[in-house]
């Protein structure tokens, strides 16, 4: 097996051993150790140290080289007379402030900034390969050449007896210094990450259908805050948390409430949200917030809502890791002391939210086919229509498809199918199968 390969493959290993575990479970018995070892969660980028001979290169998972001058420096004279290959995390440092994986993306290219290496495992060294459990040597191994580092260093643990001190680690470090949360392990597995998890009230405004395939079952929602009367500001997509009875319920629910949108908002599996009167309030948890990335300050649709949604601007927002489904919030309404932007800034700074005006083309049509058919004195129509948004926006799709069925013998008279694409090619391959499949004799061209 190549270095790449070995990368790779630690990296899907590890991706899959962590076990979430919520600050507040850590007494409830969801873990039972003789011995526990507890250290510091940082949130960088896993990196592997790789020694032969005279060579040093700091590499990520797919093995591009992270160039930093002073870490190869002083790996060079840490691991002088030996060749290995070990495994850290990558991260930005600064003093009293949370590690951010964004600030390393930032950071890496400035050579003034703090870059720092937590070396946490060994998988080889001088033609040594180690397991995953031979944990206790490889410590051993790992203290002793990493004990005099600067930049680089033994991500130390300590061993504890009982839940009550793996609390206290949690408060000291977590609580109190601002870290980014705990690993604790046993001897030889599993292995549990523990971070807090944060919680806020916030309004639906759109929902998809389709969990497991099941277009009667509600698969994700868009929630936001409100900012002033009718007005609110996005905030992300839950997807997670619901069980099938309350899919199922929300779906038919939602249902009676859908309303127009001039906004076209995608869902993570690339369906349109249909929009809903702002009426329902959700307890949403979630592990953490981020109000910017290694782009910069995260920007979401600032929507109205006038008896339908009205696009207004974009400004600052936060993306939610992890969200989780709590439950409905009947006792909350929606105003701006339930749901409003207080929601965001006691977790997360937001001095920067300002309405921004987006410098946005008008839609272009591109393609545009109406077809009508009459039977005993009724009209039926059905419109096609294909257009480009002309919108430098995350928020919306390149190109829209729209179809539009009218029948007025049918209990639901008005039809509307939308499909999205950043391609045009596909756009227009979605009007032409569809005009073919839809359109049959008896329908004629306006």
């Amino acid at each position: 097996m190549d270095i790449e390969e070995k990368l790779i493959n630690y990296k899907h290993k590890v991706a899959g051993k962590y076990l979430p575990v919520r600050s507040d479970q850590i007494k409830t018995g969801v873990f039972e150790l003789e011995k526990y070892y507890l250290s510091t969660k940082i949130d960088g980028h896993i990196c592997f140290i790789l020694k032969n001979g005279k060579e040093i290169s700091i590499l990520s998972h797919n093995n591009k080289a992270f160039d930093r001058k002073e870490l190869t420096d002083e790996l060079s004279h840490t691991l002088e007379n030996e060749d290995g290959l070990f495994v850290g995390e990558i991260y930005s440092h600064h003093i009293d402030k949370k590690t951010r994986s964004y600030d390393l993306t930032n950071n890496i290219k400035n050579k003034e900034s703090d870059i720092r290496i937590a070396v946490f495992d060994l998988i080889q060294l001088n033609n040594k390969e180690f397991s995953e459990n031979d944990w206790n040597n490889k410590k051993n191994i790992l203290k002793d050449k990493f004990k005099n580092g600067e930049k680089i260093y033994f991500l130390e643990e300590v061993e504890l007896s009982s839940k009550k001190d793996i609390e206290a680690e949690f408060q000291k470090r977590v609580t109190d210094s601002n870290e980014e949360g705990i690993v604790v392990r046993g001897e030889s597995g599993p292995v549990f990450k523990i971070k807090k998890y944060l919680s806020f009230d916030l309004v639906v405004l759109g929902y998809v259908t389709g969990h497991a395939n099941n277009f009667s079952l509600m698969k994700e929602i868009l929630v936001g805050v409100q900012i002033k009367n009718n007005t609110f500001l996005e905030v992300g997509i839950v997807v997670n948390g619901f069980s099938i009875s309350e899919r199922e319920k929300l779906s038919k629910d939602f249902e009676k409430i859908k309303v127009e949108s001039d906004v076209i908002q995608v869902s993570n599996s690339k369906l349109p949200f249909t929009m809903i009167e702002p009426k329902y309030i959700v307890e949403i948890e979630s592990t953490d917030v981020l109000n910017a990335t290694s782009g910069g300050v995260i920007k979401k649709s600032v929507i109205s809502y006038q008896g339908k949604y009205l696009f207004d601007n974009k400004s600052p927002s936060i993306s939610l890791t992890t969200p989780v489904f709590i439950k409905l919030r009947t006792d909350k309404k929606v105003n701006q002391n339930d749901v409003g932007l207080n929601q965001i800034t006691r977790v997360v700074n937001l001095d920067n939210y300002k309405k921004e005006e987006i410098d946005k083309k008008e839609s272009e049509i591109i393609q545009r086919d109406v077809y009508v058919k009459e039977s005993k004195g009724a009209k039926m129509v059905k419109k096609f229509l294909v257009w480009k948004t002309n919108g430098e926006i995350n928020n919306y799709p390149k190109y829209i498809f729209y179809k539009t069925d009218y029948s007025p013998t049918r209990a639901e008279k008005l039809k509307r199918e939308i499909k999205v694409s950043n391609d045009r090619k596909q756009i227009l391959d979605i009007f032409k199968i569809d005009v073919e499949t839809d359109i049959k004799s008896g329908w004629n061209k306006l």
